[in-house]
């Protein structure tokens, strides 16, 4: 059985209103048992803490959340049963949204725009600047299906330019989520899982591509993820595997401020072992992503049990790894100063050493993992 590194003498405080980092350093702690994933190593954190921007609901009180196995709080508990917290009347994000479409002259009352001229329109649209254009046009006439079609076409066209965007391309892109986050102000309240789901997916996917520097994000966006972070609160047990490491990037990739704690708690929560286990290795990239954003962002990491999880259940898909794939993991697990044990490890090495040998490594990947190898004190002769 394994043993958890933190201890409840020592585990990290959550302030009273739930929406702090959390900010207490972990210690490091001996590998875990061999032959299994074992507790991962936390080594020293270097990096400085960051506070968080969202002001939000108050948790409830500390007689009305539980733990669950993994030693993490659990949802709000109603007759025996999980259930995600209620969230506010008011959700303050919105309103600024709202009044910023308002003063842009963008009506909810207009009629919306066909779908079928949406799609010719997205088909014709081959850069930027025209799906800037694009959305202009449509502001506060896209119906939640076409809010998601023009967000999924922009995914689409991020992918297609696999070079390092521009500094031209980056602001098209900022433009034209601008004139996204307007259409949607008057969608929020009535979206469901799969829409918010989407929205915050495709979002995410372009900072992942580096069209949305974590630095430069624009205000209107920022507020756009934040209000779909209140939207999706209550809403999170509702979401399937692929939906919570895709919406979990796209928060963590485009809120500077880092994300309010007792979202991330309830996220932790309905995030269990066996969803983590069946997602694909893009799925678990889009986690992992995610905990390197908020490591730097806030200091935030997952319980050391749930983190256990992940880290089987990245093991169990270490074969269909490429190997910028396996770069891109070791990096996140060096900026996470977080040594999983020689077990895993072996597993790692084995998984990039067949990919080295059928010489399907690029050299920039091998100088990338022998540099977290060596950030992690780990060795890999």
């Amino acid at each position: 059985m394994q043993s958890s590194i933190l201890t409840p003498a020592n585990s990290p405080a959550t302030s009273t209103s739930g929406w702090k980092a959390r900010t207490q350093a972990r210690t490091s702690r001996p590998c875990g048992s061999p032959h299994s994933c074992g507790s991962p190593t936390r080594m020293l954190p270097t990096n400085a803490v960051a506070g968080v921007g969202v002001q939000g609901p108050a948790t409830t009180s500390a007689s009305s959340v539980s733990l669950n196995g993994r030693g993490s709080p659990t949802s709000t508990s109603y007759n025996g049963r999980a259930a995600s917290p209620s969230p506010r009347p008011t959700n303050a994000p919105l309103q600024i949204l709202v009044r910023a479409a308002k003063e842009a002259r963008v009506t909810s009352t207009a009629a919306p725009a066909d779908s079928f001229e949406i799609s010719s329109r997205l088909a014709a649209a081959q850069s930027w600047p025209g799906l800037q254009v694009l959305a202009l046009q449509y502001q506060g006439r896209l119906d939640q299906r076409s809010v998601v079609a023009v967000l999924q076409r922009a995914a689409q066209l991020a992918l297609a330019t696999r070079a390092a965007p521009s500094s031209a391309e980056q602001y098209a892109c900022a433009r034209f989520l601008e004139s996204m986050a307007m259409s949607c102000a008057a969608l929020i309240p009535s979206m469901g899982p799969p829409t918010v789901a989407a929205v915050l997916g495709t979002l995410g996917a372009l900072a992942d591509n580096g069209l949305v520097p974590l630095r430069q994000v624009p205000y209107m966006v920022v507020v756009l993820v934040q209000a779909l972070i209140l939207a999706s609160l209550p809403q999170l047990h509702n979401y399937n595997g692929p939906q919570l490491a895709y919406v979990m990037r796209g928060c963590a990739l485009l809120s500077p401020s880092g994300l309010p704690e007792v979202w991330l708690d309830e996220w932790q929560s309905v995030t269990t072992g066996t969803l983590l286990a069946a997602m694909s290795p893009d799925a678990l990239d889009a986690v992992m992503a995610s905990l390197q954003a908020l490591y730097v962002t806030q200091n935030w990491t997952p319980q050391d049990r749930w983190m256990n999880e992940l880290l089987q259940a990245v093991e169990k898909q270490l074969g269909a790894y490429d190997g910028e794939r396996l770069k891109q993991l070791a990096l996140v697990l060096a900026d996470l100063e977080l040594r999983p044990n020689n077990g895993w490890f072996g597993a790692f090495k084995h998984a990039f050493d067949r990919r080295v040998s059928a010489a399907e490594v690029e050299a920039r990947d091998v100088a990338g993992v022998l540099y977290a190898m060596t950030k992690l004190e780990v060795s890999f002769a």
